[in-house]
């Protein structure tokens, strides 16, 4: 399935009555390579001590017609930290930009696939120019999310490589929703090794598998309780409430259809990229998505471009407009 932070670790508790899986979504080209025209509108040991906070939970998991509108929720509407305040923003993205970018990639089939079955290793398939734009808008997020499935599948490091971060800017926080913590327990992830911060969002059912298997100062376990007994879904704006708590205020979801879908439904998703390749799997795997899926969530596409042969294609929230300039 594609589905799916000082010197100890902490594992939180928060509180959901429901939850919603999650998704991940954010890409953008430079203006100057694009036509668009946007429409103008208003732990570090292992007997890991364990720290919980307490969140009531909104009860996001709950099902909905699957034709029905979904009403915004904009969980960083509040003002900001005040300067004397400690936060863990990475520094050097735009402040100006809130809320969530979500970026998907897919193919050119009816399917909107998001990968191939024919093909036995997940490859790249969008073009350089859409790469560097992915890199870009890491660069100007506070944290990068995307859903378990998108780890094992593609062992990602979901760091700034391809262009430079500006000075004295850190790494995105790496954000990974996990309900059963499934990459802790056999392959050694890159995102669990490389000494920079990863938070994974799991179900409190697992946190005793998460107080053994957690070896790394830098993992931070958040647990989350669900609403119905064995239950794994994971909500949405729980999540990002939590990631607004330590000062990240500009989330970037890019992985994984089940989670880009959740994050949809869940009514969070403020913006998004679309890249589409001009390929076709030979069996390609559906996103589940399509127009209406964005459209019930609230956003419209707003412009379109080249970028090294791909099309991609921006939506945002309805009454809001794109972040200035060539964000990002």
């Amino acid at each position: 399935s594609l589905s799916q932070f000082n010197s100890r670790y902490r594992t939180h508790l928060i509180h959901m009555v429901g939850g919603a899986t999650i998704f991940a979504i954010a890409l953008l080209p430079r203006w100057s390579s694009v036509a668009f025209s946007p429409v103008s509108s208003q732990g570090h040991t292992h007997d890991a001590m364990i720290h919980r906070r307490r969140f009531r939970s909104r009860g996001d998991c709950n099902a909905r017609p699957p034709n029905a509108n979904i009403p915004h929720v904009n969980i960083f509407s509040h003002s900001r930290p005040s300067g004397d305040q400690e936060t863990t923003n990475s520094g050097g993205e735009d402040p100006t930009v809130e809320g969530v970018t979500l970026k998907m990639a897919f193919d050119s089939s009816p399917e909107w696939g998001v990968a191939d079955l024919s093909e036995t290793k997940s490859e790249r398939f969008t073009s350089p120019e859409s790469l560097d734009m992915v890199h870009r808008l890491r660069r100007e997020s506070s944290a990068v999310l995307v859903g378990r499935g998108t780890v094992e599948k593609d062992d990602c490091s979901l760091t700034v490589r391809r262009v430079k971060l500006n000075e004295g800017q850190s790494q995105p926080i790496r954000v990974v929703l996990d309900p059963t913590l499934s990459i802790l327990g056999g392959r050694k992830f890159t995102l669990l090794k490389d000494g920079l911060s990863t938070i994974i969002y799991h179900s409190s059912e697992h946190n005793e598998d998460g107080r053994h298997l957690a070896t790394s100062p830098d993992v931070d376990l958040v647990e989350m309780t669900t609403g119905a007994s064995g239950s794994n879904c994971l909500s949405p704006r729980e999540v990002l409430r939590d990631l607004e708590s330590r000062g990240l205020r500009h989330i970037m979801v890019e992985g994984g259809p089940a989670t880009a879908r959740a994050f949809l439904e869940a009514g969070v998703v403020d913006r998004a990229i679309l890249v589409r390749a001009p390929v076709q799997f030979q069996i390609p795997v559906p996103a589940e998505m399509n127009e209406e899926t964005l459209g019930r969530a609230g956003l419209e596409m707003i412009g379109s471009g080249d970028m090294g042969g791909d099309t991609i294609e921006y939506w945002v929230r309805k009454g809001s407009t794109w972040p200035a300039g060539e964000w990002p």
